[in-house]
């Protein structure tokens, strides 16, 4: 739509837009939409802020880089550390498992865990 109406993409381009203009549309519009398919689609358990959240344990899970994944919320890397650390701790110990598993496999004498 942006580049229909001749809009270039900008640091500050925003993901919801008027279809018509381009330009970004306002927060309670976003939310009249976002309830409305909510409705239609019989999902009315989840928040606009529970998909951030998801967003963000997705990424975290596919180890993108704290320090991106904070730019990108709009938060700090020790934000994300302390709402996300039970996600970071989880990624933490199945890396230990995976190279003790590694090192049982090549035969190996000692693990992470020893």
């Amino acid at each position: 739509m942006l580049f229909k109406n001749s809009h270039k993409l900008k640091n500050e381009t925003y993901v919801f837009i008027n279809e018509y203009t381009g330009y970004s549309i306002s927060n309670s519009n976003v939310l009249y939409h976002f309830n409305k398919l909510k409705t239609r689609t019989g999902f009315n358990n989840f928040t606009i802020h529970g998909l951030r959240h998801t967003h963000a344990t997705i990424l975290l899970n596919e180890g993108q880089n704290v320090k991106e994944i904070a730019k990108r919320l709009g938060n700090t890397v020790d934000m994300i550390y302390k709402i996300y650390g039970h996600v970071l701790k989880e990624l933490e110990e199945q890396s230990v498992t995976l190279f003790s598993q590694s090192l049982l496999a090549s035969r190996a004498n000692f693990g992470a865990n020893n």
